[in-house]
């Protein structure tokens, strides 16, 4: 058995955020945390898939981490998923298994043995999860004991098949008959997998594995938070002997990990669950809580960072940062501000490519993108975007 991890996306919806797969997330970019978490489910003879631009930085990051994967690469995007499976069936031999896995969707490793069982009296094993709300993906159809009659791809809301969304675990009992439908499909259609996998469904029995268990999808940038608070809550205790903190430091919470060469000055308060990553620097008075702050960064003097997903590099200065995503190389100013909260206490909405898209979230500040800069006085209001190596000039309200 092979398996295809599909880190080749372009990562549009996340804009001004850069590529998800390299987002880290507790020390490990994510696309590290999956492999890992698929290894730990017993798949194994990897071929990650890439786009040329992530190529050297996945293969670099591989290699550091001695993890064995061979790496395809997806040379025209506008083929989407579909060309990225086919860049990666160049690798398994047409009579081989293959498992094939979305490169954002955190899921349970255990539920791959169970597909793996199934999949002795089928053609295919597609991981399904019931949902109570519309969620912008694929839905699948299926009949008599689960059997797969049909997927719909992104079906308007109130239109969906079923209540069960196509989740990126899919397992084929040969690679060949996969190949063969996706050459027969135009590539250019941005649903050229789903109509392949109609195709399959069609002709062969494939079968739709109910999950109950926690999956969390990267689509959108505010679905980084959600991602982080799994992951979060996940932590065990752990504070490196290398890490300097002060006698009048608080660090409350069992779900706390301090990387070695962090410093954390006097009463300076970390609230768990959280994060804190090699050389950071949490200042005097300052509060971090249910946050992830990466590695060389700074908190600054009475700053207060909540909720929020902090990369490489971040520097603040007496600032509120809540319920933010933050790309690395980012300074915030003094006395600036990321508000979290409409003053009406509607879900906060946010413009993704050419929509207007409600994040379902109360509480939601601010994406930033890499390199920004945020003058002192600078307030930005909820789901509002600060594009790559944008200034926001001292005082500006970014709406």
């Amino acid at each position: 058995m092979k398996t295809l991890f599909l880190a080749s996306g372009r990562s549009s919806r996340m804009e001004p955020l850069g590529d998800k797969n390299l987002l880290e997330f507790c020390g490990k970019p994510l696309f590290l945390y999956l492999l890992r978490n698929a290894q730990k489910g017993g798949l194994k003879n990897f071929v990650v898939v890439t786009n040329g631009e992530n190529t050297q930085a996945i293969s670099e990051i591989l290699k550091k981490e001695k993890f064995l994967a061979q790496i395809a690469i997806q040379k025209n995007l506008d083929e989407g998923q579909a060309g990225g499976v086919l860049a990666g069936l160049d690798f398994v031999k047409d009579d081989e298994e293959v498992f094939i896995l979305g490169g954002n969707d955190l899921i349970d490793a255990a539920i791959y043995q169970t597909m793996i069982q199934e999949l002795e009296m089928q053609d295919g094993c597609i991981l399904a999860k019931k949902v109570d709300s519309y969620f912008p993906g694929g839905y699948l159809q299926v009949g008599c004991k689960n059997k797969i009659l049909s997927i719909v791809e992104k079906p308007r809301k109130g239109e969906e098949p079923s209540d069960l969304v196509n989740i990126v675990a899919h397992l084929f009992s040969r690679a060949g008959d996969l190949k063969n439908v996706l050459k027969s499909v135009p590539l250019s259609f941005g649903d050229a997998y789903e109509r392949a996998l109609e195709k399959l469904f069609k002709t062969h029995s494939f079968l739709a594995i109910e999950y109950g268990g926690v999956w969390q999808a990267i689509k959108y940038p505010w679905h980084v938070l959600e991602v982080m608070e799994t992951l979060l809550s996940q932590l065990k205790k752990n504070i490196s002997p290398k890490a300097e903190i002060a006698e009048s430091a608080v660090i409350k919470g069992g779900h706390v990990v301090i990387e070695e060469g962090a410093r954390i000055f006097e009463n300076a308060v970390v609230q768990g669950p959280c994060y804190i990553g090699r050389n950071v620097v949490i200042g005097n008075n300052a509060l971090v809580r249910g946050s992830i702050i990466g590695e060389n960064s700074v908190v600054g003097y009475n700053t207060e960072i909540a909720r929020s997903f902090l990369s490489r590099n971040i520097t603040t200065h007496i600032a509120y940062i809540g319920d933010s995503i933050v790309d690395e190389g980012v300074n915030f100013g003094a006395y600036s501000c990321t508000a979290n909260l409409r003053l009406d206490k509607k879900t906060v909405k946010m413009n993704i490519q050419d929509q207007r898209i409600d994040s379902h979230h109360e509480k939601l500040g601010a994406i930033v993108g890499s390199g920004a800069q945020i003058g002192i006085h600078a307030s930005i209001m909820p789901g509002a975007k600060v594009q790559k190596q944008e200034f926001i000039n001292p005082g500006e309200i970014r709406k």
